[in-house]
């Protein structure tokens, strides 16, 4: 009797084990897709723009706020996000995020008005805020071998990389033949069968440190300075840098940012924990991605504007003009993974960011007069190098992270990508936007184009630098 007792536990434990037995590729497959559906929602919500506006009469500044609130409250919230997922587990903060996503995007989908669309977008946000810094610890921890996280970044960084490919294109179908509300209800779908799939198991588990508190003070200081900080840099192309609001905006923005420095300096449990701020290359990696999307995103902008307003395209025209650019970043991660294992992760992002600051420089010579020749160059150079770079730069980021801060670490760095994305459609949609006539618009691109060169030099500088410690051991 007594050894069958022993017999059904053991069998009781080898079951267990069984059922907990997670398979990298079912994880990886899982958080592609769940990481798509919230990508997505940054690029197909401009095509529809006008039909939002037909349908529920927003004005501009309302329709500003469809698409900027949900990117604002994402890189706000970021921080919170991953330190969430320290603290509850990655994969439950994964469910939750899923699932609260998907009933905002029936709720964007159901609007009967503007204040409820751009409330519901500021959900997508809380949720797409969550989930980010929760996929990239799934990958994490399920793949510990450095050489195998480099490919499942990659394909990673691919699954994030096709909606940038295609959802301008995909919205544009959508709102042509079915309707504006379509481009949100694609999402429920996606997310039902991202639960389905995560309830079935494949998610690693983590033992959380429910120990850990959040900063509430600082998060809120994060979340007003870079709304204030947003806000001014918007607002001083249309308004005047001098005008009351730009001024004060800036001010608070200001304020706000040095009372978070002084408040993480003595809060008991600040957003960036001591071990991730002293991690030797964290802090350059992060700024990197934030330089990078400064400049991707923002000459995207700016092109925008200059290709409808110069060329007179229409949204579908425009989307496929920039998949001269768009199906780089879609492809590249692969081979970027495989040449991260061949040659390193730190020559493929700095090659990566030199290739980036060519293209970039080379829309200094598009025109008017001179087709699309070198516009399309210029995309697939700018292309190039952006999708070389997203997925090694990842890989440093997370490779850099102390133990135990892979949840901070990721959130931190895709709020520093997702500040770059809100700064550059700000600060060099402003330069692009300057003036009336084609050959202003021209002007406004070069000066945009030269701005983003010169912020892809800082990029290369920055990952070409090694902290002391490293030179040491390479001259020894």
């Amino acid at each position: 009797m007594n050894l069958m007792s022993h017999a059904a536990h053991d069998a009781s434990e080898s079951l267990g084990a069984r059922v907990n037995i997670v398979r990298p590729g079912r994880t990886l497959a899982i958080v592609c897709i769940g990481f798509a559906m919230v990508i997505v929602d940054t690029t197909i919500v401009n095509v529809a723009l006008p039909a939002v506006r037909d349908s529920l009469g927003s004005d501009l500044s309302t329709l500003q706020w469809v698409v900027d609130g949900y990117v604002l409250v994402l890189a706000s919230l970021l921080l919170s996000g991953g330190g969430l997922v320290d603290r509850f587990g990655s994969a439950r903060v994964f469910r939750l995020a899923v699932a609260l996503f998907t009933l905002a995007s029936v709720a964007c989908g159901l609007a009967p008005n503007s204040a409820v669309l751009v409330g519901a977008r500021l959900v997508q946000g809380v949720a797409a805020a969550m989930l980010m810094p929760a996929a990239m610890a799934l990958i994490s921890k399920a793949y510990p071998d450095p050489a195998a996280k480099a490919k499942a970044v990659a394909l990673f960084t691919t699954a994030a990389g096709s909606p940038q490919a295609f959802g301008p294109v995909l919205g544009g179908v959508l709102v042509t033949t079915i309707g504006w509300r379509s481009i949100f209800f694609i999402n429920v779908p996606i997310g039902l069968l991202t639960l389905a799939l995560a309830a079935r198991g494949g998610l690693p588990s983590a033992e959380p440190d429910r120990g850990t508190r959040s900063d509430v003070v600082g998060q809120a200081l994060v979340v007003v300075g870079l709304a204030c900080l947003t806000g001014a840099l918007i607002e001083g192309g249309s308004l005047g840098w001098s005008s009351p609001l730009v001024v004060v905006a800036a001010a608070v923005a200001l304020v706000a940012a040095a009372a978070f420095v002084v408040r993480e300096r003595r809060a008991a449990a600040p957003m960036l924990p001591a071990a991730l701020v002293g991690a030797p290359r964290l802090m350059p990696f992060v700024a990197i991605g934030l330089l990078l999307f400064t400049a991707y995103y923002g000459l995207l902008f700016a092109l925008s504007l200059f290709l409808q307003q110069v060329h007179q395209l229409d949204a579908l025209q425009t989307g496929l003009q920039f998949l001269p650019s768009a199906l780089p970043v879609f492809l590249l991660p692969v081979l970027a993974g495989r040449l991260s294992v061949r040659f390193g992760v730190h020559r493929v992002t700095l090659c990566g960011l030199a290739v980036a600051a060519v293209g970039a420089s080379a829309l200094l010579v598009v025109s008017t007069t001179n087709g699309a020749l070198p516009l399309t160059v210029a995309l697939f150079v700018l292309g190039c190098g952006v999708g070389l770079t997203v997925g090694p730069q990842i890989a440093l980021v997370v490779g850099a992270a102390p133990d135990g801060t892979a949840g901070t670490a990721s959130g931190l760095l895709n709020a520093g990508r997702q500040t770059g994305s809100v700064l550059g459609v700000a600060v060099l949609g402003a330069i692009a936007g300057v003036g009336v006539t084609a050959q202003d618009r021209v002007s406004g691109l070069h000066i945009a184009a030269g701005v983003a060169g010169v912020l892809l030099v800082v990029a290369v500088g920055l990952a070409a630098r090694r902290p002391a410690r490293e030179r040491t051991t390479a001259r020894s």
